[in-house]
């Protein structure tokens, strides 16, 4: 079990620790969503968007790069995504998965904004010998 984790959640107050893992949480989603069509679905140059896109999140989340101004209304991606030629279902995996890419970015925008309304400060929190394991 995620020792580490359950021991912070124990505490008195959790909510800074739990706030923390909802905010890597809802990146991950978004990562999970982007490397399914970036696998399957898109183009090369689209590729490269995809990760351009995430690369602010991305930012603040791991190395603190950035605040919520500077990913304020980055929750869209600015280039046309274009899908394989190749591949008869590349089109529709893109609509859905640009749609859920688009409510963890939304989401993950909201927590920090939680958490300065609250006074938590940001801070990164190493994954658990469990979720290494994943």
């Amino acid at each position: 079990p995620p020792t580490d984790w359950v021991e912070e959640a124990k505490k008195p107050d959790p909510l800074p620790a739990i706030l923390l893992d909802h905010l890597l949480c809802e990146l991950k989603a978004g990562q999970s969503a982007v490397f399914l069509i970036r696998k399957y679905a898109v183009d090369k140059d689209s590729s490269h968007a995809l990760l351009d896109w995430f690369k602010p999140y991305e930012d603040f989340a791991y190395r603190k790069i950035g605040s919520l101004e500077t990913l304020k209304g980055k929750s869209n991606i600015s280039k046309a995504i274009m899908a394989k030629s190749d591949s008869p279902y590349s089109q529709d995996l893109i609509d859905k998965m640009v749609l859920l890419i688009k409510e963890e970015l939304h989401h993950f925008y909201q927590v920090p904004e939680i958490m300065e309304s609250r006074g938590v400060e940001y801070k990164n929190i190493p994954a658990s010998r469990y979720a290494k394991t994943l």
